[in-house]
């Protein structure tokens, strides 16, 4: 298994997961891969994405943000078929050592099994749940509803509230709020 940059090639399979993977609420709308890679482009090198790939078979992608102190996982999802082969654990490893230790990511809180399945995951790879911050997922549009989520943390991300937030609020959604 090769873990890269998402490549052009990728776009498709990287929107019909993404579009599987994650309720309208919680993902960006994008029309085609056109958007796509105009998305990438117009962040200035702050929006990445992997690819994992095993003999040129698309098997997940992850997408974070770089951050002043962290990186912030915005999504990140295995193909159906391929899950339960640690290819989502090699993912995580590979951020956690490649790119940076300190990393923030959203997951729904425990309310069923798959939630507390995809929050044990996170344990097992070292994060933990941030549940000191009362957090809520501004909406990616004017369209799609605001979505109550639990915080998770790997290494030293230091965050107390929405306050430490702000950039990646700001550059990830949109939010600018006072100061």
């Amino acid at each position: 298994m090769e873990i890269k940059e998402l490549e052009v090639k990728n776009y498709p399979d990287f929107l019909t997961l993404y579009n599987q993977a994650f309720p309208a609420d919680q993902r960006r709308s994008y029309e085609d891969e056109q958007h796509l890679a105009r998305f990438i482009n117009e962040k200035g090198g702050k929006f990445h994405a992997l690819a994992a790939e095993d003999g040129g078979l698309f098997l997940g992608f992850l997408s974070y943000w770089t951050f002043q102190g962290y990186v912030y996982i915005e999504h990140f999802a295995v193909n159906v078929e391929h899950r339960g082969k640690n290819i989502g654990t090699k993912m995580l490893q590979h951020v956690v050592k490649h790119i940076n230790p300190n990393v923030l990511l959203e997951v729904e809180p425990p309310t069923d099994k798959e939630s507390e399945d995809r929050i044990r995951f996170y344990e097992r790879n070292g994060f933990r749940k941030r549940e000191e911050i009362d957090y809520m997922q501004p909406p990616y549009s004017p369209e799609k509803a605001p979505v109550r989520l639990l915080l998770m943390t790997h290494g030293e991300v230091k965050i107390t509230g929405k306050d430490d937030m702000r950039e990646m609020l700001r550059d990830v959604y949109n939010v600018n709020y006072g100061g």
